[in-house]
């Protein structure tokens, strides 16, 4: 992803940190003392976006630096400089926090600074800049902190911008919002923030997908003043082939003319479009203790809303062995995942691998957002118990090609009591007692739709365990890079699963497949010569627990695969539906036009059908709707009275496509 963070750049925005890249110190910054105490938090505490800078206090007496790539400012005479950031107080006198600038590696000068008597932030800092240390070909900011860094808990720093504002200047500093797999169809968006002196009231941004066409979209009616953004949904929508694609998007226009600095534009991204998609189910991780106040109180709010969760997510609790003595339930095996997520405290929680801020507002945002997110596995687990040994065999089934996967499996107790100590509660929830093997997991490689197992038994005896009739397991595939949890799951005692793999019936455009038979994997279609429009196909399963996963051809002819996976996610069947002309039809392959959802409510996408002239016609011939040299992706009914429709398709090479579109 091309952002400008960190980089040395010549424009007018010097530098942009908002520490997305997970690095500490970011490409080109540096850290003079106490480097150990920097690092990445997955949090937004500054009142950016996740993730963000963070120090840690230490005992001691100390200054430290964060400091920045060196950019040139030959010819200015002040730049102007915003960042966000929080301080987290702990006692006074506390560590003064700054901002200094220096040139050509000389002294340090504040321009900025705050000696903090309580907590402070979320807040945003705009200041300008204008000491001798502006004009300089060699010039550098740094954030510091200077005093007793024992009387200080944390401080947390995002969204660094140093720039000289011009009069028009469009900022393209984010494409987080896009997704970086989807299914069917991936929104573009992202955020626009106005780094120039005059209100942005319009913009045009364009995207391309490798090196295949643009796709152009125009927002009116803005009012974004200076230093203030936009979030932005691009009116195409992408829909390439399965695999990795790098998505470029940069801006146009912005006002209706060229943007003055164009530097800090473009953005690009890579981004996946997966063969197949489910509910992802949410993983929530507490680090807890029966020694903390804090998580008491925490958990008066947060156990109710789990058990009226119970069947939307999965939970699990580590018990920590501070403040104080900390909890006995605490295992070495804790341990390690709150090192791997860098806990600095309790409470603290994760939700699918990224940060939570421990309030109920946060903890029902987490719940909302995850709801958007796709499932790229499906995972059945079963496990059983004889006395204290337990066997766990778990079947994971990806939907795309990921090498960094790790597989974890965690026993835990569903409620405990004997580990209660001073915080005032006597009951704990979903308290991890073992992870098979253990804390590291299982490393997987995983290949797009090749199913793998994991089987493991280990004796339980020796653990925290206060009743054996009261455990169950938790399993979840997480990328051992990024900590994104990719899917979750119950382990079900004593399950067993459906081994039926095989469709019940193929439909083509809606009607049976002549000769089909559930045992019966490959057939051939003869389509009409000139016929652009892929066939719709849909696969019926036998059991509805089967997973069923259509891939359709990107040119005719072609062949449609079907994937059938049973509900154990190993038994498989591969239909295939070859498509192609009659004898003495030209076979020469033309890119094929995809049409779907069809029934739909309003919006349709369309592939293959770039540069093409559309009309909608209603069924008594009444023409609707016309589109000319029209370039997208999506076409949006969703003004016309629901009922059926034909959908006329006229492409640069002459081939054309009809299609009834049915609008509920």
């Amino acid at each position: 992803m091309m952002l400008f963070s960190g980089l040395i750049m010549f424009g007018q925005t010097f530098i942009w940190q908002d520490f997305s890249a997970g690095q500490m110190p970011p490409t080109g910054w540096s850290i003079n003392g106490l480097t150990a105490q920097w690092s990445i938090s997955n949090s937004n505490n500054a009142g950016g976006t996740a993730p963000e800078a963070m120090f840690t206090y230490v005992s001691g007496t100390y200054m430290t630096r964060l400091i920045s790539p060196i950019v040139n400012t030959t010819g200015l005479s002040s730049v102007r400089l915003s960042f966000k950031y929080y301080y987290d107080f702990y006692a006074s006198p506390a560590p003064v926090e700054g901002v200094a600038t220096r040139s050509h590696g000389g002294t340090w000068n504040t321009v900025w600074s705050v000696t903090p008597t309580q907590s402070m932030g979320p807040v945003e800092i705009d200041t300008v800049i204008s000491n001798s240390d502006v004009g300089q070909a060699e010039f550098q900011i740094c954030f510091f902190l200077n005093g007793n860094m024992y009387d200080i808990n944390y401080w947390y720093l995002d969204d660094i911008l140093l720039f000289h504002p011009l009069a028009r200047d469009g900022f393209l500093y984010s494409l987080s919002q896009t997704a970086p797999y989807f299914g069917s169809n991936g929104d573009v968006k992202g955020s626009i923030m106005n780094a120039g002196t005059e209100t942005i009231v319009s913009a045009d941004v364009d995207w391309q997908l490798d090196s295949g066409p643009v796709h152009s979209s125009s927002f009116t009616g803005l009012s974004v003043p200076t230093q203030g953004s936009f979030d932005f949904t691009c009116t195409d929508a992408m829909n390439p082939p399965l695999g990795a694609h790098t998505l470029t998007v940069w801006i146009q226009n912005v006002n209706g003319s060229p943007d003055n600095d164009q530097t800090n534009d473009t953005l690009r991204k890579t981004v996946n479009k997966i063969c197949y998609s489910n509910h992802r189910l949410p993983l929530y991780e507490e680090f807890t203790s029966s020694t903390c106040d804090p998580c008491a109180a925490f958990n008066t709010n947060f156990v109710p809303w789990c058990t009226a969760h119970d069947s939307l997510i999965t939970l699990l609790k580590y018990q920590m062995n501070w403040p104080g003595a900390g909890d006995p339930y605490y295992t070495a095996e804790g341990g390690v995942r709150r090192d791997y997520y860098g806990v600095g405290w309790v409470p603290w929680l994760e939700c699918n691998g990224n940060y939570v801020n421990t309030d109920m507002t946060s903890v029902q945002t987490a719940f909302d957002q995850a709801q958007l997110q796709l499932g790229m596995f499906d995972i059945v687990s079963t496990h059983t118990f004889t006395n204290h040994v337990v066997n766990v065999c778990t079947n994971i089934l990806p939907f795309y090609n990921f090498p960094n996967g790790t597989v974890y499996i965690s026993v835990f107790e569903k409620v405990t009591h004997n580990n209660a100590r001073t915080n005032g509660e006597t009951s704990f929830e979903h308290v991890m007692m073992k992870m098979l093997p253990d804390a590291n997991g299982t490393p997987v490689s995983f290949t797009d739709r090749q199913p793998v197992t994991i089987c493991d038994t280990f004796d339980l005896s020796g653990t925290n365990i206060e009743r054996w009739d009261d455990l169950m397991l938790v399993v979840w595939v997480q990328d051992s890079q990024t900590k994104e949890i990719y899917q979750s799951v119950y382990s079900v005692e004593n399950g067993t699963f459906g081994h039926e793999n095989r469709l019940q019936d193929i439909k083509i455009n809606g009607s049976d497949l002549p000769g089909f038979s559930p045992d019966v994997f490959t057939y051939n279609v003869t389509l009409p010569g000139g016929t652009v429009l892929v066939p719709d196909v849909v696969g019926i399963p036998i059991d509805t627990n089967e997973t069923v996963i259509v891939i359709p051809p990107q040119a005719l002819p072609g062949t449609t695969t079907i994937d059938v996976f049973a509900q154990d996610n190993i038994d498989h069947n591969l239909y295939t539906v070859n498509f192609d002309f009659a004898a003495g039809v030209d076979p020469k392959k033309v890119e094929a036009v995809s049409i779907h959802p069809n029934p739909t409510s309003g919006l349709i996408y369309i592939s293959g059908a770039y540069h093409s002239r559309i009309t909608v016609y209603s069924m008594n011939g009444v023409l609707m709707k016309t589109l000319e040299d029209f370039t997208g992706t999506t076409l949006n009914l969703g003004d016309l009275n629901k009922g059926v429709y034909l959908l006329k398709i006229e492409r640069q090479d002459k081939n054309v496509v009809q299609s009834k579109i049915v609008l509920l």
